[in-house]
């Protein structure tokens, strides 16, 4: 038998079970790489910066993975997520970034959402930055890339074979009023002419000018976003 030491007379057949109640306790100070339940959060936190110190010295995305209603810090954004999924004090919906106050009303609003007849109208939807702004087509470029896809699908990847934690280069373009021709707004990319500047900077905003991200294991053809390769 497991017991839990937080929870009295909590007791476990399984470890696989005393493992799943830990791990979705947010007041257990549980380490659920590790596997090991400590006395505090103290303790936790001193296992963390010595067994765990890499997670402490990566990328700014990762110090920020943080449950603003717990008041907890996570080693990374994937912990968070396991523990916004697993905790009973949440009912989190991930498409929107919302906590709801009921799993019903998490329900109520999961069947709400609009339906999609297609998986690529699912991921253009979400490329658009019309269900979380914090999430757009780049973002989510980016999630597929770290991926470890069989077969790969990511050029970069498949020339440089590179980490899929690279850093890619994101270029943002904007035009002004000397884009203006004498008859109308010329993109200087393509040339193609626009009847005013934000049809233009809409345009220049948009996936015209991306590059292409993805390629087809089976035909080769290539795409700028994983909304047109599915």
């Amino acid at each position: 038998m497991y017991r839990c030491t937080r929870c009295p007379y909590r007791e476990f057949a399984s470890f696989g079970a005393y493992h799943a109640h830990c791990s979705a306790k947010n007041d257990h100070p549980y380490c659920t790489e590790c596997q090991t339940l400590f006395r505090s959060f103290d303790a936790l936190d001193n296992h963390d910066s010595n067994v765990h110190q890499e997670y402490y010295e990566s990328s700014d995305e990762e110090d920020n993975a943080v449950c603003q209603s717990c008041n907890r810090e996570f080693r990374d954004t994937q912990s968070l997520y396991q523990h916004l999924a697993s905790s009973s004090r949440h009912n989190w919906c991930f498409a929107c970034s919302r906590d709801f106050s009921s799993p019903q009303a998490l329900a109520q609003h999961s069947s709400s959402q609009s339906l999609f007849k297609m998986v690529s109208a699912i991921a253009q939807h979400v490329e658009s930055g019309s269900c979380n702004p914090r999430i757009n087509r780049h973002t989510v470029t980016q999630a597929i890339h770290s991926l470890d896809l069989i077969p790969t699908i990511s050029i970069n990847r498949r020339i440089t074979g590179g980490s899929a934690s690279a850093t890619r280069t994101i270029t943002n373009y904007s035009a002004t009023e000397l884009a203006y021709n004498g008859r109308a707004y010329e993109c200087y990319l393509c040339h193609r002419l626009f009847s005013s500047l934000g049809s233009l900077n809409s345009h220049l905003n948009s996936p015209a000018h991306d590059s292409k991200e993805f390629k087809c294991p089976k035909c080769a053809k290539r795409y700028a976003l994983i909304s047109g390769f599915v």
